[in-house]
């Protein structure tokens, strides 16, 4: 038991469920599976002595163990962005269950802020840094990127970098290319010929994987769209509205405007609205992403459904739980599902390219 007039220590916590102290530690600190660490029955023995003592774990001695934050730090571009924040839920969960907080940035997609951010998160000594922003085609960006994030990673810092990139960090990925492909051909196959597409801007390497795979979608049914059809924006709401005044056709002649996310979309909906172009209606608009409420409001809608919070579930695992093998580097690929006029599509077999 705890001495008279002295704060209860762990040693006591653990005397008192009859078990080892670094058993009782992990029970309340989290080990390697985190708040899952140990038994149920040693973790209720241990959680039971501690309340009844009234010992509270430190979080500013956690802090410290090992010279190192219990956190994760987590790089979005924008945390309003509907994907960021699915991503940040999806990373809060599973930081959750590892007894890890996790310690947002944004970055605003502004290069200068993104190497300040991570500079400056070289000195908060984070167990993890997860990378979620855009990665692009700027060969300059991305080399300064990598360099700061191998002085983390020399540092003692998890490195954990969300979609395709060249750099040497584990990584997770989605099948950008092969959702919208097949999402296109869907649309191809319902009789649609005449396409427009909202992509992203072209140096984000998102974008052009989605318009890419659409393209190819769309050949495979021997259609083609023409450049001056293919008007890159901000993956917003705003960007979406005012790429439908960029479109080079004439709207009326159009059978879909191919969004290459579904904030885009509703840009979109809303500019042909104000055009009087009713929607549902003679143009189709469709997305990429998969926002629930969307789907709500338009049961028919077509989309992509990226599994944004699996993003981060794998992500935080890459961060804490798994260790690279044998000099290669680790990596999660994660499989998008169209969903054609609200209809998800069954995944085709990994040997279908």
């Amino acid at each position: 038991m705890a001495r008279a007039g002295k704060p209860p220590t762990l040693v006591d916590v653990a005397r008192l469920a009859g078990v080892s102290v670094p058993s009782a530690s992990r029970a309340l600190n989290g080990g390697v599976r985190g708040v899952q660490s140990g038994s149920s029955e040693v973790r209720k023995r241990v959680t039971d002595a501690a309340r009844a003592l009234g010992y509270v774990v430190s979080p500013a001695a956690q802090a410290t163990k090992g010279g190192r934050a219990r956190t994760v730090a987590l790089v979005v571009s924008d945390i309003e962005d509907f994907g960021s924040a699915a991503l940040i839920s999806g990373v809060m969960h599973a930081a959750e269950m590892r007894g890890a907080s996790v310690a947002v940035r944004a970055t605003g997609d502004d290069p200068k802020r993104e190497a300040a951010l991570l500079t400056h998160l070289a000195g908060e000594r984070h167990r993890a840094v997860i990378i979620g922003t855009s990665r692009t085609t700027d060969q300059a960006r991305e080399a300064q990127l990598a360099s700061l994030l191998q002085t983390l990673h020399e540092r003692g810092t998890r490195v954990v970098v969300i979609g395709d990139n060249d750099m040497d960090f584990p990584t997770v990925t989605v099948d950008n290319r092969r959702a919208a492909r097949r999402l296109a051909a869907e649309l191809a196959a319902t009789g649609a010929r005449r396409f427009a597409l909202a992509s992203g801007p072209d140096q984000e390497i998102t974008a052009h994987e989605r318009v890419t795979g659409f393209l190819e979608g769309l050949a495979e049914h021997g259609l083609a769209v023409a450049q001056d059809d293919i008007v890159q924006a901000p993956f917003s709401r705003d960007g979406g509205y005012a790429a439908v005044d960029r479109i080079s056709s004439d709207l009326s002649e159009l059978d879909v405007i191919a969004a290459m996310s579904d904030a885009m979309a509703v840009g979109i909906i809303a500019r042909l609205r104000e055009l009087g172009i009713g929607y549902p209606g003679p143009v189709e608009v469709t997305g990429f992403d998969h926002v629930p409420m969307l789907g709500d409001v338009l049961p028919e809608f077509s989309t992509v459904e990226v599994p944004l919070k699996a993003f981060g579930r794998a992500a935080l695992t890459l961060a804490l739980d798994e260790q690279d093998v044998a000099g290669e580097i680790s990596r999660i690929a994660l499989r998008a599902i169209p969903i054609v006029h609200g209809i998800p599509l069954r995944p085709l077999s990994d040997s279908i390219d």
